[in-house]
């Protein structure tokens, strides 16, 4: 394994894999620096020419955090390769956030049984939560569009089509997904602490976004440097920060209703996380004032 910072990328030769920027997500010294923002409408996977080639290598790439998901990777892989996003042009980036039970091992041992692309797979040395995850995915991202989702694909993939048909057609900068929920099926612990977590974010750190959790994000290439190169929450609460700056900066940014169904096997503890959440929104909210 090779390491950079606290990033580091591992597996097959793969030249791409070395494109990761020396970025350490905690003390936030990444070599990218922020883009200007093109609003320029743009189709990602729009060809150059007759010939069908796409306008660069990868049109979208999409960062999937990993923790201690040993036992399902292999099952959300097995997804993806049956979905939309098994196409030229979109490429998986899978970090794994320091897990202790070989999640890399379980990625390298599930790809040969797909038809996948080479992933970039990128681990950190030790676990540092999910914002720093994300962030060192988006970084490390070499695409036109970068998205996120989480592990347990609790979204269907074939809603970033629709994300990126919202992006072209509205210029967006960033589109994030609103959740329908069927609750029938949520626990109601989690449920109830989600309501209350929502409803106090809009009230200590308005976005303009009603879901900021939704674990459905897509942004420009140029607005992902901008946004997640200074962020500073390394937790759950990390999509408040990034919403707040995109607030904060002026960055066009769309919302589109989406299914969502509840899986089981969240590492979230509904009664501790949503308390921590709180504390890194308010600091959050203070970093993004200083900016």
């Amino acid at each position: 394994m090779s390491t950079v910072g606290s990033v580091g990328t591992v597996g097959p030769p793969d030249a791409a894999l070395g494109k990761a920027p020396v970025t350490d997500p905690i003390t936030g010294t990444a070599t990218a620096t922020a883009a200007r923002i093109n609003r320029a409408p743009f189709d990602p996977f729009a060809p150059t020419g007759p010939s069908g080639v796409t306008a660069v290598a990868t049109a979208l790439a999409v960062v999937v955090p990993m923790y201690r998901e040993a036992r399902r990777i292999a099952t959300t892989l097995a997804i993806v390769d049956r979905s939309c996003l098994n196409r030229p042009g979109v490429r998986l980036v899978l970090v794994d956030d320091g897990s202790d039970d070989d999640t890399v091992g379980a990625v390298f041992r599930a790809l040969p049984e797909t038809t996948l692309a080479p992933p970039l797979v990128i681990q950190l040395t030790r676990n540092q939560g999910k914002g720093a995850a994300v962030r060192a995915g988006m970084l490390a991202a070499d695409a036109s569009v970068v998205a996120f989702v989480d592990a347990d694909l609790s979204l269907e993939p074939a809603v970033l089509d629709a994300a990126l048909e919202l992006m072209r057609t509205t210029s967006a900068d960033v589109v994030v997904g609103h959740r329908i929920v069927d609750t029938r099926h949520q626990p109601r612990l989690r449920r109830m602490s989600s309501l209350v977590f929502r409803t106090l974010v809009g009230r200590l750190a308005p976005t303009g976004v009603s879901d900021t959790q939704c674990a459905l994000k897509l942004f420009t290439r140029a607005a992902a440097q901008e946004l997640f190169e200074p962020l500073t929450t390394t937790g759950f609460a990390f999509d408040v920060e990034v919403l707040l700056r995109a607030r904060a900066a002026g960055m066009n940014v769309q919302q589109l209703p989406v299914a969502w169904a509840h899986q089981a096997g969240s590492t979230v503890n509904p009664l501790l996380e949503p308390v921590r959440m709180l504390r890194d929104v308010v600091l959050a909210r203070r970093a993004v004032r200083r900016r």
